[in-house]
C-alpha cells in the first residue's frame, strides 16, 4: 500500500471509530429516562399509549421503551419477573410489543464494531511492517 492509501485507511477507521462512539453515547442521551414508579404512575393514570418491552435473559431487569399520548418517549427499566406492570398495561390497553434483546441486529454490529476494527488496525499495521522501506 502507498503511503497515500494508507493515511486514507487511517483517517477512515478513525472517522469509523468516532462515529460509532457518538452513535453509542448519544442513542443512550437523548431519550428521558424514568423510574419504576414514575412509569407505573403514568401506566395507572392512563398517559401510556405504547411500550415495547426488551426481555433480557440474564440480567434480572427488562428495558421498557414507551411512549406517551402525547408523543414523548421515555425509557425505564423493570424487574423481570414483575407481573403488576403488565397487569397494569393490560388493564389500561395498552399497546405492549416484546422483543429480546439478543436479536437486534444493530446491537451485534455495534458489539462487534471494536473487534472489527482492532482487527483492521492490526491487518494494517502487519502489511506496514512486511513492506521493506527505501
Amino acid at each position: 500500500m502507498t503511503s497515500k492509501l494508507n493515511r486514507i485507511v487511517f483517517w477512515g477507521v478513525l472517522t469509523i471509530v468516532g462515529a460509532t462512539l457518538a452513535f453509542t453515547i448519544m442513542q443512550g442521551k437523548l431519550q428521558p429516562k424514568a423510574t419504576y414508579s414514575e412509569f407505573l404512575q403514568r401506566v395507572q393514570a392512563g398517559d401510556v399509549a405504547k411500550a415495547t418491552i426488551v426481555v433480557a435473559a440474564r440480567s434480572g431487569a427488562d428495558q421498557i421503551d414507551y411512549t406517551l399520548k402525547n408523543g414523548k418517549r421515555v425509557k425505564t427499566v423493570v424487574p423481570s419477573d414483575d407481573r403488576e406492570a403488565l397487569a397494569a398495561m393490560r388493564d389500561k390497553l395498552v399497546n405492549v410489543e416484546i422483543r429480546d434483546a439478543s436479536s437486534s441486529p444493530l446491537r451485534l454490529l455495534v458489539n462487534a464494531t471494536p473487534f472489527l476494527l482492532l482487527l483492521a488496525f492490526w491487518v494494517i499495521m502487519m502489511r506496514l511492517k512486511i513492506q521493506p522501506r527505501l
